[in-house]
């Protein structure tokens, strides 16, 4: 993984514009630069051992469908779909590039 994931404690639910302002303003020890992860970064992250809620979480894609929607995971199965971006009952676990 090219990726940090920031820490579980950092985990939160909200809708998906709240998710992105949320990443874009952590800070976790002096680190900055957080995000949404794609919906392939959030793949590999649930491919491999993971600390993640089985529930669904936010990525930062949109979908090509309609503004109203962006993609998520279920992290306990690993179905990706996408939802309203107003919902907020999906959670977010931000990443931050190494590279």
């Amino acid at each position: 993984m090219n990726f940090e994931i920031a820490p579980k404690s950092t985990e939160i639910q909200a809708n998906w514009d709240d998710a992105r302002m949320y990443c874009f303003a952590l800070d976790i020890d002096g680190k900055t630069g957080w995000r949404l992860p794609t919906v392939e970064e959030l793949n590999e992250i649930y491919q491999a051992e993971n600390d993640f809620e089985e529930s669904w979480y936010w990525t930062s894609i949109e979908s090509s469908y309609s503004v109203q929607l962006a993609w998520y995971q279920n992290m306990d199965d690993g179905y990706q779909s996408y939802a309203v971006k107003s919902y907020d009952g999906n959670y977010i676990r931000a990443i931050r590039s190494l590279v």
